[in-house]
């Protein structure tokens, strides 16, 4: 049963990571953008503008790290299979 269930997790991790490199310019190409916004609405209100910096961080490193890519798609199928019950 729970080989059954890590096997599931593990084909979800695969393509979860396949999905994330499918789309990684766009991600890139997002994070820039947020990260412009994010700079110009620091001199509007700082903690707004430190708010959007911190998922600007986060989409720039998942788009330049393949570390970053694979340990965010061993979270999203771990919390994706986490309430899954096969009986």
């Amino acid at each position: 049963m729970s080989n059954r269930r890590r096997l599931a997790r593990e084909r979800l991790e695969y393509y979860l990571v396949y999905l994330i490199l499918a789309y990684r310019r766009l991600i890139l190409i997002v994070g820039l953008v947020l990260l412009v916004y994010a700079i110009a609405t620091m001199f509007v209100n700082p903690l707004v503008g430190a708010i959007v910096l911190l998922p600007t961080i986060f989409l720039l490193l998942l788009g330049n790290s393949y570390n970053a890519v694979v340990y965010t798609a061993r979270l999203g199928a771990w919390i994706g299979t986490l309430w899954r019950h096969d009986d």
